[in-house]
């Protein structure tokens, strides 16, 4: 084998390793949910009661689809402060109610947002007013399992079942 043969031999494989690492780290960014340009998007707040296992990063979803995330989560007033990114071009009714949900019976949490029939929509930074906490499984179990009353809820809580 000539220098020149084995030469070009070496370039071949060094663009099919540069190729398979960059289609590698695209496969990981898209995996990960991070994006080369990030989405416009605009914040609104919502405070829960509870916000059981949600984390930041979590989707925001209307209808089942992914309209943004949750970009943050604090303690403001003895209450979990959520907020949520919301896509560009995607308008909030401003009487939408937003619920923490789970993806399945031990899924991921992430938070729906169930429009209303305002006229008008939320602006951005504005306060969602209506919010549904998340539902706490271990402590339904607990109240099948060892006979709680229905009745009996957290201070503050609505009553579970009835």
């Amino acid at each position: 084998m000539t220098m020149e043969e084995h030469t070009r031999r070496e370039i071949a494989v060094g663009g099919f390793v540069l190729v398979g690492l960059t289609a590698l780290g695209l496969l990981t960014l898209s995996v990960s949910g991070l994006a080369l340009r990030p989405k416009q998007r605009y914040s609104l707040v919502a405070r829960f009661a509870s916000v059981g296992d949600l984390k930041r990063g979590a989707a925001v979803k209307i209808a089942g689809v992914n309209v943004g995330r949750v970009g943050a989560i604090k303690l403001t007033q003895l209450q979990a402060e959520t907020r949520l990114e919301i896509d560009r071009g995607v308008a909030v009714p401003a009487d939408s109610i937003a619920s923490i949900r789970t993806s399945g019976l031990l899924g991921e949490a992430y938070v729906a947002l169930l429009p209303g029939g305002s006229e008008k929509d939320l602006a951005p930074e504005a306060r969602v007013a209506q919010t549904e906490p998340a539902l706490d499984i271990v402590d339904l179990i607990r109240r099948y399992v060892f006979g709680g009353s229905a009745k009996e809820t957290k201070r503050g809580e609505p009553p579970l079942l009835e």
